[in-house]
């Protein structure tokens, strides 16, 4: 099929039946945008329970103890504060000084009273001793503030 004369050529799909590297042969190719390719997603995974837990190796004592940090809460520094100040709290001046100092221990003592039910703080059985001895020096002081004043 080839264009008369008078009309302009236009391009239509047809058989040349010529070599194809020699000539004014058009060679057309239409590209299009690469087609996306499917994600492949992975197979799901069947996870099969077994009734009976798997048994491993029975237990075995290890000879080292496992080190766990405590917060040291000073408990044993309390026990003796309260002592002195019990003892100290009797002296005439001395005995509001040591009163003060036993407020500030029954205070610091209150939030660690929960370490007395617990026995796996180190300073667990020392929380109540350090709060009662407190407690007797500051009333210590006060019996022996009136007692000094009148």
């Amino acid at each position: 099929m080839q264009p008369s004369d008078g009309t302009k050529p236009t391009i239509q799909d047809s058989v040349v039946g010529r070599d194809m590297h020699t000539g004014n042969v058009i060679h057309n190719h239409y590209h299009l945008p690469p087609a996306p390719q499917p994600v492949q997603q992975p197979p799901p995974q069947t996870v099969i329970y077994s009734p009976n837990p798997p048994q491993g190796a029975p237990y075995q004592h290890n000879p080292q103890q496992v080190f766990i940090p405590y917060k040291k809460i000073h408990a044993t520094d309390w026990i003796i504060f309260g002592v002195l100040a019990i003892i100290l709290g009797m002296i005439p001046g001395l005995n509001f000084c040591c009163g003060l100092v036993s407020g500030v221990g029954v205070i610091s003592m209150l939030p660690h009273l929960h370490l007395a039910k617990n026995n796996q703080h180190p300073d667990s059985g020392k929380v109540i001793p350090a709060l009662v001895l407190n407690a007797i020096a500051i009333f210590v002081a006060l019996f022996s503030t009136i007692l000094f004043m009148s």
